[in-house]
């Protein structure tokens, strides 16, 4: 089995993956495979953030296993979003990959650039451009390791884009133009990326996310996906429920 496909195999299948992940970072096997995550190991992040970079991917991974497994949050999400076929939404493959899947391989990878990135500015410290640097490069990573491009560009896609909806709403809702925009640059992955970025904002805070930070964020993804909906074109319209 090539390194890669062991990734791969981590992260696919019900249930939670998480603890595969672990196994392989215990091992040393994880940053074997990719080793630009080796760098965020022990690596601080402002104290808004409980973990170190590393396990900051980690347990964005992990937040994703909760938000998908039967349970509180699960159901929340599924009531939120019932307009939205949202089974249908993560189903699909990119390579032959499962979309789920590539999720997770990229809630793994998305902050990988965070160390590289890292300055000081006025006493606080920042990741300029983290999201493109880390996408750029996981496309020459993943594509040494033998991912496929299908693939490999669906995964860079969703680190690069993954601190995009914030842009939506930072000064006032976006216009339908932005929106479109921020569907098509998906490729109509805009579920997937809202369940990123919901997965993100979880392990940032850690033990200390609360139940009413998780429905605020709730309600932006279905705020996000909506409008996308609204107005993507039909290749990259969401199915609704029926």
């Amino acid at each position: 089995m090539t390194a890669i496909a062991q990734l791969l195999e981590a992260c696919s299948g019900d249930g939670p993956v998480t603890p595969r992940l672990r196994d392989l970072d215990d091992a040393r096997l994880l940053t074997a495979i990719i080793p630009e995550l080796e760098s965020g190991r022990g690596f601080e992040q402002p104290e808004m953030h409980y973990y170190d970079v590393l396990d900051h991917n980690l347990a964005t991974v992990a937040a994703l296993d909760s938000v998908l497994a039967p349970g509180d949050a699960n159901e929340e999400l599924r009531t939120a979003l019932a307009w939205l076929n949202f089974d249908a939404s993560l189903d699909g493959s990119f390579g032959g990959i499962p979309v789920v899947t590539l999720l997770r391989l990229s809630c793994l990878l998305h902050d990988v650039a965070k160390p590289a990135t890292s300055v000081q500015t006025d006493g606080r410290q920042r990741f300029p451009r983290h999201g493109p640097t880390g996408a750029e490069m996981m496309q020459s990573r993943l594509t040494d390791a033998g991912l496929d491009a299908e693939s490999t560009d669906l995964v860079c896609r969703m680190i690069r884009y993954h601190l995009r909806p914030r842009d939506l709403i930072h000064d006032g809702p976006a216009s339908d133009r932005a929106f479109r925009r921020f569907a098509s640059d998906l490729h109509g992955q805009v579920l997937p990326l809202m369940l990123l970025n919901l997965c993100d904002g979880m392990a940032v805070r850690g033990p200390g996310y609360t139940r009413e930070n998780f429905r605020r964020h709730v309600a932006l993804v279905n705020y996000v996906v909506a409008r996308s909906c609204g107005v993507a074109v039909d290749e990259w319209r969401p199915r609704s429920a029926s």
